[in-house]
């Protein structure tokens, strides 16, 4: 009698099953797990699409490059076109850097998110595996009808259902609120990637535009005519040069070269996390950066892992003036995404 009342006790109590699993929660843990590998292919990707647009801003900037080399310093537009080529240049690879930085930082944001949600997660598996084993030491004692053993089980069990049901009951909460979370995220990302190439792309059309435009407005290929129409058209070329040189000097002076990508600011890296400065620090060779106290630096490691080459106790970092270079790790400390930026407005 005592037996039997003591197992439909157990029944009632935990179930017949030797371990428990909540439906909600395995369905939404499956959804994370989705998730997570749709943001490790969303890193790839955009990885893959820097790299691309980097190859294509290098074919370009050969391409017009060549293009500029067609005409010779006897064209009156041969300087307009010239400078249009280095602005464009430059704004090519403004573009590349914001939106690499931009991305790399958001997406860095996602794995945080992800990251403190995985470990809500693994605590649950723990408390549950816990609880799975000390049920099953439960029926196991009821079998050999060793009471002072099922009370103390007992006490141990009903402390792990509760914390159990609490967990479950929280994570199933924080996993909803979770993917609502990242698919906010993600379109933010969406329409911020589609305004930084709109931006791009504006003003890549307005300088072209004011160089056709002009071409249009003066199609005399005479310097003394197109200068004199250049007096009544300053107002109109706030874009561009506007003193141009006597034919001698024109022909004299070498054409200005557009600026190569490997002179220009790098963007062949990903950002690994922002840093605050603690300790100001005068760069003692080239490869190295100046740092102020309580300014905000990105530290950065580059694709290539050649180009992560440094000696223990340096790290890669980029300024807000976009300059790279190495500094000491002792010197700066990584800023978590619940800390807020302090700003000295004194400076």
């Amino acid at each position: 009698m005592a037996k039997s009342f003591l197992r439909n006790v157990s029944d009632q109590l935990i179930g017949s099953n030797s371990k428990t699993t909540d439906v909600q929660i395995v369905q939404a843990v499956n959804h994370f797990d989705d998730e997570h590998s749709k943001l490790l292919k969303f890193k790839r990707e955009f990885d893959k699409y820097t790299q691309a647009m980097l190859v294509f801003d290098n074919a370009s900037f050969r391409f017009f490059d060549f293009i500029r080399s067609l005409s010779d310093s006897s064209w009156p537009q041969q300087q307009t076109l010239d400078q249009l080529c280095i602005d464009i240049g430059r704004i090519r690879n403004e573009h590349l850097q914001y939106l690499n930085k931009h991305m790399s930082s958001n997406i860095n944001v996602l794995f945080d998110t992800f990251e403190k949600t995985k470990s809500h997660i693994g605590e649950q598996y723990r408390i549950q595996h816990d609880y799975d084993k000390t049920r099953r030491q439960y029926q196991s004692s009821i079998k050999r009808e060793e009471q002072i053993k099922v009370d103390r089980i007992k006490n141990d069990l009903d402390q792990l259902k509760s914390a159990l049901h609490l967990i479950n009951r929280e994570l199933r909460n924080d996993l909803d609120k979770f993917h609502l979370d990242v698919q906010s995220h993600y379109k933010k990302n969406i329409i911020e990637l589609f305004d930084i190439h709109g931006h791009f792309y504006k003003n890549s059309h307005k300088f072209c535009s004011q160089f056709v435009e002009r071409l249009q407005r003066n199609p005399s290929t005479n310097l003394d005519n197109n200068n004199n129409n250049n007096e009544n058209n300053d107002s109109n070329e706030n874009d561009f040069e506007k003193e141009k040189q006597s034919p001698t000097e024109d022909s004299n002076k070498k054409k200005p070269d557009c600026i190569p990508f490997s002179q220009l600011k790098r963007t062949d890296y990903k950002i690994l996390h922002e840093a605050r400065v603690i300790h100001d620090y005068e760069a003692e060779n080239e490869d190295e950066i100046n740092l102020v106290k309580d300014e905000y630096i990105y530290v950065i490691s580059f694709y290539k892992e050649e180009d992560n080459e440094r000696d223990d106790g340096w790290e890669y970092a980029e300024k807000s003036d976009g300059t790279i270079g190495l500094f000491p790790v002792n010197f700066a400390v990584r800023l978590y995404d619940n800390e807020e930026k302090t700003i000295d407005n004194n400076k």
